[in-house]
């Protein structure tokens, strides 16, 4: 039985996730009027929805993190797609971006499957 033991446990696929980090343009920003600056991050925040995130971001990558959440890869780039047309992304410099998946562990089940 030992022969049958998989090299790693079983997994179920879970949510793609898309990593962004810019540096803010931050004189561009600065000589907006603050109605212009908040009619820019409303427009912004209407796309994140609840399966998106900013976080601040500390070190050389950048300002700004976006972590995005969907449950396809075709989902992802037409989010990707829509955020490139955002007014938001004139003030942002982008220096870093990755794809990533989320998979479930079947850590249990893989011991009961092949014990």
């Amino acid at each position: 039985m030992a022969d049958l033991l998989p090299e790693v446990p079983l997994t179920l696929e879970g949510a793609w996730a898309l990593h962004q980090m810019f540096r803010l343009r931050r004189p561009q920003w600065r000589a907006l009027s603050t109605q212009d600056q908040g009619l820019i991050a409303a427009e912004a925040a209407g796309l994140f929805g609840t399966k998106s995130a900013l976080f601040s971001l500390l070190g050389h990558k950048g300002d700004l993190l976006f972590l995005h959440f969907r449950d396809t890869l075709e989902d992802l780039h037409r989010l990707e797609l829509s955020l490139a047309q955002l007014r938001l992304t004139e003030y942002l410099e982008p220096t870093h971006s990755y794809v990533s998946v989320v998979e479930l562990g079947l850590y249990e089940s893989s011991a009961k499957t092949y014990a």
